[in-house]
């Protein structure tokens, strides 16, 4: 393996050559580049050295690891193309998708138009786009540059009003604003961060998000999700497929063919997130990407078949995968929270891991570490996933497990106040 590096080079194997057609992997774990060499593909994994682990060296042919912005990974890519012409650039990763989809851009590799993931990126761009496009069921929006923009924003819609980042990502730092004092705490943070949040009208009903994969702008319904959140707008739990009447499911997957269509969306994986309001599904955001928070394994589980291995095939130019022999009738997560404070005593993940149609277990907080306030989904302390017949019987076995974990806290001198990760 060759290493293009701020770190020291990662030496080249003997007899190491190149392989098939290269592809450039920005960022994410080891299943996606494993998915493409399979497939005869020479992968070039690009990250940060403290993404690089033992498990990327033997999945990748080359890795570029480069500590740097946006702008430093386009560039580098073109000066990496004229050495190592690549077929294609692809990530699965929220924070590289833009730059993915700049370097397909600037080299002409094809791809989701840029203009269509920068929009699914900035919040902001998408509710415009949506608005110009849709005739119904837009969500009314509005930047905010100045404080008396939310004062105006709230005499046209009324409250509540959810207030959060035009790029965001995780729930991090979304606010419901319901009253006069959300109101206040609301006019301040845009005076701190004037042009850096969105204003929407408040969506009431219950949340999902639609997984699709899309080839030659043909969206394929994967599955459909059903997420649960605490105050605010953190997730703390999903479960697929969700547990909605043939109606209220045609609605929410016309929606998603409707807005990925406006969006001109034309390949590869998309997650869709919608509220089913009183007066039919809106959506909330939309990223071209599998879903987060384990959501690719729960799909995965109940349909056979890896997200990861369909856009691994796509790029090859392959035959899809055929769905595995015996999926799961259901999958459901569900995350650990806890209070903030100073993590005095955290046990019972072995005893969850045991558990009737436990799947998988990922503690993510152990004794000593801080544990923030909810605000975003890096503030979860873990999780737990189970698989059953069912969606009822999925959901009451992941909470059932995670019912065994004790995780106590004591306020701390000098709690966090920040996120450990953005939605």
């Amino acid at each position: 393996m060759t290493a293009f590096s701020s770190a020291p080079a990662v030496p080249v194997p003997a007899g190491a050559h190149q392989r098939g057609p290269s592809v450039l992997v920005l960022g994410g774990g080891t299943r996606l580049p494993k998915a493409l060499r399979a497939h005869g593909m020479h992968v070039v994994y690009g990250g940060t050295p403290e993404e690089f682990t033992p498990a990327h060296r033997d999945a990748c042919d080359e890795a570029w690891l480069l500590d740097g912005s946006e702008d430093d990974w386009v560039s580098r890519a073109v000066a990496l193309h004229q050495v190592v012409p690549l077929h294609r650039v692809v990530t699965v990763r929220e924070r590289f998708l833009t730059a993915a989809a700049r370097i397909g851009d600037a080299l002409g590799l094809g791809g989701n138009p840029l203009d269509t993931v920068r929009a699914l990126k900035d919040k902001s761009l998408m509710r415009l786009r949506a608005e110009s496009l849709m005739e119904q069921g837009a969500v009314r929006a509005r930047l905010m540059h100045t404080p008396g923009d939310v004062d105006a924003f709230v005499a046209r819609v009324g409250l509540p009003v959810v207030l959060k980042p035009r790029d965001g990502s995780g729930s991090e730092d979304i606010a419901i604003v319901r009253d006069e004092d959300a109101l206040r705490s609301a006019r301040q943070r845009v005076h701190a961060l004037p042009g850096a949040l969105l204003a929407e009208e408040f969506l009431d009903g219950p949340e999902f998000s639609v997984e699709t994969f899309t080839h030659e702008g043909r969206h394929r319904i994967l599955a459909l999700t059903e997420k649960f959140t605490a105050a605010g707008a953190v997730e703390v739990g999903h479960v697929v497929p969700a547990r909605i009447g043939a109606d209220d499911r045609a609605a929410l997957e016309e929606a998603t063919h409707r807005f990925l269509d406006g969006m001109g969306f034309v390949e590869g994986p998309a997650h869709t997130e919608l509220i089913l309001t009183a007066n039919g599904p809106r959506v909330v955001e939309s990223h071209n990407r599998p879903g987060g928070d384990g959501i690719v394994d729960l799909v995965r589980h109940v349909s056979g078949v890896d997200i990861r291995d369909l856009l691994a095939a796509q790029v090859a130019g392959a035959e899809p995968p055929a769905p595995a022999a015996d999926p799961a009738g259901a999958a459901a997560t569900w995350f650990l929270t806890a209070a903030p404070g100073v993590a005095t005593e955290v046990s019972g993940w072995d005893a969850a891991a045991a558990m009737p149609g436990v799947v998988s277990v990922s503690p993510g907080t152990r004794a000593g570490d801080t544990v923030s306030p909810l605000r975003g989904s890096g503030d979860r302390c873990g999780s737990v996933t189970a698989v059953a017949a069912t969606p009822d019987e999925a959901l009451l076995r992941a909470r059932a497990a995670l019912a065994l974990v004790t995780l106590r806290t004591t306020p701390s001198a000098q709690p966090r106040t920040e996120s450990r990760e953005g939605r």
